[in-house]
């Protein structure tokens, strides 16, 4: 075979998503290396193992390969769309915006690309960008599933529940098969049409081809949250058993049973939790927020505490792997977030910036939200706050249920302090969606 049959026979393997075998192609040794083959040639066998590499989950070796062709053609937009798409399956959304924005200026107007765009700045948390540029196409006249999906998920973020809900209704009336959608919505449907509809979505986007497997966790969290144990069981035996994948949520909701209030409450949007969590957080004191990254939740707490709020947060991303992320994820590249008048940045990491802050604000916590995600940053806030604790004090954790490490992070950290600091404590709300936990501290000490 020539170069030129090799690589279009490649092109063929990899837009039918048969990526080993483009891989197997492109490294052979049919395939003339070195400059004899030719620059060009040369340099699309590089771009094709990229993409292979890409979509072969290999994102670290599909990023080394398309920044080594990028050198000789810093304007091609399918190039630099793939080197946004391989830094966002490497979980790292930072730079993944910044390529898809140059592709989009390099091909402005693609509806793809802007689609592609706002999915990047959503995952960046950058919703505000994400929602105006999703609005901005739609009114333009893109109303893809793709740009409604971006415009319902940045909304929702943004604590816009009835646009969010509008651009999912919208978009599941055009692809009623849409799984995410369907899944998403459940979400906003809690609160604007109760339980019965959240459920019924749930259960809806199971029943779509290719649905993620995840689904059946969070409906059978929910149904267990809902007291529905009955219903919960049968899901769980049926759609679950001991399937890693499925387990994490369910399990999550079974241990905080034993210690749900009597008025605890379901919520499915992080912002409607923050600001019922505050509003029941009815002790003074400082409230704090530790993992600010783009100021979302720093802002929803801030524009119901009628009071100055502190975000703690060295916007280098985390300190130490987590789950499949690796260090650093997360990072805004030190840039900090615009918040509202009332909140206050402390910039560092969490064993630098807290004790000075504490030795000059003395008195008890109200309200911690703790958005640090691993156990560590969890366990130091913790044990730093653990005198300033006091009986209704109120500690909302971002994700203590549903990932598969939740019971080795913010769960764990937190059983720790209060074995260690005797703390008697309940559940009042939660989110299977986001994985948010609201604890209502009762007492503690002896």
């Amino acid at each position: 075979m020539t170069a030129d049959s090799i690589l279009v026979e490649a092109r063929a393997l990899i837009d039918a998503r048969r990526y080993r075998p483009a891989l197997r192609l492109l490294r052979g040794d049919a395939f003339p290396h070195g400059l004899a083959n030719g620059l060009a040639n040369g340099l699309e066998r590089l771009h094709l193992l990229g993409l292979a590499h890409l979509g072969h989950r290999d994102a670290p070796a599909a990023i080394a390969c398309l920044r080594r062709v990028l050198a000789h053609r810093p304007d091609d937009p399918d190039l630099l769309s793939a080197l946004a798409q391989a830094h966002q399956a490497d979980n790292a959304p930072f730079p993944a915006v910044r390529w898809f924005e140059r592709a989009a200026r390099v091909t402005p107007g693609d509806a793809t690309l802007t689609a592609s765009l706002a999915g990047a700045l959503r995952r960046d948390a950058r919703y505000g960008d994400a929602l105006t540029l999703a609005r901005t196409a739609i009114r333009g006249g893109d109303t893809s599933p793709d740009i409604r999906y971006e415009a319902a998920m940045a909304a929702a973020y943004l604590g816009e529940d009835a646009e969010s809900l509008a651009h999912f209704d919208a978009l599941l009336a055009d692809d009623p098969e849409h799984a995410a959608a369907w899944f998403g919505s459940h979400a906003q449907a809690l609160h604007h049409h109760g339980p019965e509809e959240a459920l019924r979505r749930l259960r809806r986007a199971t029943r779509c081809g290719g649905a993620n497997g995840k689904y059946w966790g969070y409906l059978a969290a929910t149904l267990r949250l809902l007291g529905r144990d009955a219903e919960a069981e049968a899901v769980e035996d049926a759609e679950i058993g001991d399937n890693p994948k499925r387990r994490p949520l369910p399990d999550g909701a079974k241990a905080l049973l034993p210690k749900l209030s009597a008025d605890f409450r379901l919520f499915g949007n992080s912002g409607r939790l923050l600001r019922h969590a505050l509003a029941c957080a009815a002790t003074s004191g400082l409230v704090l927020e530790f993992g600010v990254r783009r100021g979302t939740s720093l802002n929803h707490i801030a524009d119901v505490a009628e009071q100055e709020v502190h975000g703690f947060d060295s916007f280098e991303g985390l300190p130490e792997g987590w789950v499949n992320s690796p260090r650093g994820v997360l990072t805004t590249g030190s840039q900090l977030p615009p918040v509202r008048d009332n909140a206050r940045l402390h910039v560092g990491w969490f064993e630098d910036s807290l004790p000075p802050f504490l030795a000059a604000h003395p008195g008890p916590v109200r309200f911690v939200n703790v958005d640090s995600d691993i156990y560590a940053s969890a366990r130091t806030v913790l044990t730093a706050l653990a005198d300033r604790v006091r009986p209704g004090t109120v500690i909302v954790f971002d994700e203590y249920i549903g990932n598969r490490s939740w019971r080795d992070d913010e769960y764990r950290a937190f059983q720790e302090f209060a074995a260690e600091n005797a703390v008697r404590y309940e559940y009042f709300a939660a989110s299977p969606y986001t994985k948010q936990v609201a604890v209502r501290v009762l007492g503690i000490g002896t």
